[in-house]
C-alpha cells in the first residue's frame, strides 16, 4: 500500500471528476496496480495504491512512475503535479 498526494498550481479548479479513471486509463499492466482509492478536497488529490511487488520500494517506485505518467499524458490533469516531484528544470514541488 502506497499513498501519494496530487497538488494543484495556485488557482487550480477542482480536480475533474472523474479524474481516478483518467489516472488509471494510463496504468499499464506492468505496473501491477491493483486499486486505487482516491479522494479529492480543494487544491489535493489524496491517492492509495495497491501494487504487487516484491518490497516497499519497488511499489512506491512503481506508484510515482504511473502517476506521474498518468498526469503529464492527461490535459486535464495539466494543473495537477505529484507532491514532492520535481521537474523537467529540476524544480520541486511540495
Amino acid at each position: 500500500m502506497i499513498t501519494l498526494r496530487l497538488v494543484g498550481f495556485r488557482g487550480t479548479p477542482e480536480a475533474p471528476n472523474d479524474f481516478k479513471e483518467l489516472l488509471t486509463a494510463h496504468f499499464a499492466p506492468t505496473d501491477r496496480i491493483e486499486h486505487l482509492w482516491a479522494r479529492a478536497d480543494p487544491g489535493q488529490i489524496d491517492l492509495v495504491l495497491f501494487i504487487l511487488a516484491n518490497c516497499e520500494a519497488e511499489a512506491l517506485l512503481t506508484a510515482r512512475a504511473a502517476c506521474i505518467r498518468a498526469v503529464e499524458r492527461t490535459p486535464r490533469l495539466y494543473a495537477w503535479h505529484l507532491s514532492g516531484h520535481a521537474d523537467s528544470n529540476g524544480h520541486n514541488f511540495l
